[in-house]
């Protein structure tokens, strides 16, 4: 009998531990503070160097901005579509110098960079807003604002 509670308090103990430290392993996240934290567990996934998540909203943002230019594309023309598609392509090779910029460890250079892909994002929704048109391409704008907001965020936890 004194057997098996000492078996019942071993496997209480281990399904303790196993809970505390599953729920530490995910407690300290790089989306912990982010400012979309589903957009970031999107982007981050299962990575857990700053850097890597980096390059991968990098990329996100490069592929993301040419899916939206795409849409850009098949609306009907206007100056503020035209504007728009060129403010996606400088915020493509805005993100490409961002990863020059973490390659080259020029941290101030990678903020700057990213923080800059979401100027150039806002200055579509912007154009649109000038104009008192409505803008037909605005879910993918704020797409891409809440993908560069966390690369932002991301960018400051590269060290």
């Amino acid at each position: 009998m004194v057997f098996k509670d000492y078996t019942f308090f071993s496997y209480v103990f281990l399904a303790t531990a196993v809970i505390l430290l599953t729920g530490h392993a995910h407690g300290a996240g790089l989306c912990d503070k982010s400012p979309n934290k589903q957009v970031c567990d999107s982007i981050v996934y299962t990575r857990t160097n700053a850097r890597d998540a980096v390059v991968a909203a990098c990329h996100k943002l490069v592929s993301e901005t040419k899916v939206a230019k795409a849409v850009a594309k098949n609306q009907s023309k206007s100056t503020e579509i035209d504007n728009c598609i060129r403010d996606f392509d400088g915020a493509i090779s805005i993100s490409k110098r961002a990863l020059e910029s973490l390659n080259a460890n020029d941290y101030t250079g990678l903020r700057n960079y990213i923080s800059a892909t979401l100027t150039n994002y806002q200055a579509c929704d912007g154009g649109f807003q000038g104009s008192g048109k409505t803008n037909p391409i605005a879910k993918s704008t704020k797409h891409l604002e809440d993908i560069a907001s966390v690369g932002a965020y991301l960018a400051t936890l590269v060290k």
